[in-house]
């Protein structure tokens, strides 16, 4: 809305300006026969004085809009106004509306040629519309007019760069080394444009001047090294990298540099030492370090197990940053690539030591007691969480979820309940909740509470995989709406025919269903695709084959299911009678 508003304004000013002057062609430029300076009367200039002021008053209240409003109010009053148009021009360069500012300020630099913001503007302006050639001209106009002004020198010799005429660039360079003298700012940049001429020579040179002059100045040392390393002489750079840390020991780029030299010559031994320098140097940034640690993470060896170094590099970035939380964040994340979870639990309670209020470190912390499978942990931190984080639905989820894992399940349906007030528009996220509600009702054995939140859950996400299963699972128990329960299982074998869990479920309701024939033949798929390491499956396994009239292989299987851990109060009853026994509800 607000950028239309803006559009409107800029509209109604050019409506307004074609008013005061002759009919402007297709050609973007500003003619002389395009603007007749307004004269004001007293009555006039007053109201054009008082909306100015209100302008300025609003802008910086920050009610952009109103500003704007104002600023089109002035220039119906007066459209030649360059000051006005200055200060639209900054409102709609602020919302991106790079050509409509472009416009106005062309407008007024028209008006006042005199006025040095303006051009710098709109050399600006040319800038972000890709008009490089015309901030040119504007620049070498400022420089002719201002041969003493540096800004303008500089700012030109960048011009130059940009649109790759770097010989122009490098002469503006010179005439301001010739006001300034000796600078590091612009040696730097006489190298880089060397550099892409070719002119290697020179641009070493260039650096050495610095030596010269400073010849205890560790850093200027390292500038040699980095020329060198770009023209691919290790050696050489190598040995002014040495130089940086005899002047400068505790230089960590120069460890670094070292390092991946080192690294490119397969240095293994070397490498490390130079990046542990490096990264134990509680001088130097925390950014620098884990900036060269993380691109390791994802190098060409693909598997971190195999970068052993890592794990070192991770500790003593920690001890030289014991208060960084990112820290403990990254190697928190580093040894749960690896498969240690435990220990990146670990790092992430440190983290949280640090920085308690952050929800993605208590995120991660709690999902990483998901992948252990401490559920007890994770209602205890969870419950923290939510004390913390009020509002967050998310930490509800995983709160109530691992209440009921733990056998609180009466707790876990008034935290999951609680939790699904906050989901606010996320379906999927209510979705999830009504399943793991309807999930903990029937474990509280209130089936018909449970099946009420799978449908609500189903109408929201009817491809919901595992509330399909569940839900088509527990009433084949409670012996209800079979076909219902077909249905659903069929579709979760559809979306993951290798999956045994949903093949046994499947299997279950044919079996349910009395159709044992067919129950064998979805069973055995079950077997095939991981099913034989389920006593749940082994014991359905032997129910089904019992029922097809084979009570050696049922046996078979029942037994096995019990030698498996099965804890089911009917398996050793089935065993001894020889006969499948129904459960309950059956």
């Amino acid at each position: 809305m607000r950028l239309i508003f803006l559009s409107l304004i800029i509209s109604v000013f050019f409506l307004i300006s074609c008013q005061s002057v002759k009919k402007a062609t297709r050609s973007t430029a500003v003619t002389s026969a395009m603007v007749k300076q307004v004269e004001l009367d007293d009555l006039q200039k007053r109201k054009f004085d008082y909306l100015f002021y209100e302008a300025s008053r609003e802008k910086m209240k920050g009610n952009i809009e109103k500003a704007a409003m104002y600023l089109s109010e002035c220039l119906k009053i007066d459209p030649t106004s360059s000051a006005t148009m200055y200060e639209l021009a900054n409102i709609l360069a602020a919302n991106n509306k790079m050509v409509k500012a472009q416009g106005l300020l062309e407008r007024a630099v028209h008006i006042s040629p005199d006025n040095i913001w303006y051009k710098l503007m709109l050399a600006d302006l040319y800038q972000k519309n890709k008009m490089g050639i015309q901030a040119v001209d504007i620049y070498e106009k400022l420089v002719r007019d201002n041969p003493e002004n540096e800004e303008y020198i500089y700012g030109l010799a960048q011009l130059y760069l940009q649109a790759q005429e770097y010989d122009k660039s490098l002469k503006q360079y010179d005439e301001l080394e010739k006001k300034l003298g000796l600078n590091e700012m612009i040696i730097l940049e006489k190298e880089k444009i060397l550099l892409q001429l070719g002119k290697h020579k020179q641009a070493l040179s260039e650096l050495e001047k610095l030596i010269n002059k400073h010849p205890e100045e560790a850093r200027y040392y390292g500038y040699i090294a980095d020329y060198f390393l770009y023209l691919e002489d290790n050696e050489k750079a190598k040995e002014y990298y040495k130089i940086v840390l005899a002047k400068d020991p505790t230089n960590a780029m120069a460890n670094f540099s070292l390092g991946n030299v080192a690294l490119m010559s397969q240095d293994t031994i070397n490498f490390v030492t130079y990046y542990e320098n490096g990264i134990s140097n509680p001088q130097a940034p925390f950014e620098t370090k884990i900036q060269r640690i993380l691109p390791l993470l994802v190098g060409k060896e693909k598997s971190i197990e195999k970068q052993s170094y890592l794990n070192g590099f991770f500790l003593k970035l920690i001890e030289a940053h014991p208060h960084e939380a990112r820290g403990y964040i990254y190697y928190g994340n580093y040894l749960k690539a690896k498969g240690e979870n435990e220990e990146a639990i670990i790092a992430l309670r440190s983290a949280l030591d640090i920085e308690n209020s952050n929800e993605l470190i208590w995120q991660d912390f709690l999902l990483l007691h998901i992948d252990i499978q401490d559920f007890t942990s994770l209602y205890k931190y969870g419950m923290q969480a939510i004390e913390k984080f009020p509002s967050n639905a998310f930490f509800y989820l995983l709160t109530g979820s691992s209440a009921s894992q733990i056998d609180l399940d009466t707790l876990a349906i008034k935290i999951l309940e609680k939790g699904l007030k906050y989901t606010g528009e996320n379906i999927p996220l209510q979705a999830q909740f009504l399943a793991n509600i309807g999930d903990v009702y029937y474990s509280l054995d209130k089936p018909d509470k449970a099946f009420k939140s799978y449908d609500e859950s189903l109408k929201l996400d009817e491809l919901n995989i595992v509330v399909l299963n569940n839900f088509s699972y527990y009433l084949t128990l409670e012996n209800l709406d079979l076909d219902k329960a077909e249905r659903m299982s069929s579709k979760c074998v559809e979306m993951e025919p290798g999956n045994s869990t949903y093949l046994d479920t499947y299997a279950w309701v044919l079996f349910k269903r009395e159709r044992y024939f067919e129950a064998k033949y979805i069973i055995e798929r079950a077997m095939d695709n991981g099913g034989e390491n389920s006593d749940v499956i082994v014991e359905h396994y032997g129910d089904i084959l019992y029922k097809n009239g084979d009570v050696d292989g049922a046996l078979i299987q029942w037994n096995k299911a019990l030698e498996m851990g099965n804890t089911s109060e009917l398996l050793p009853l089935k065993i001894n009678q020889k006969q499948f026994i129904e459960e309950r509800g059956e």
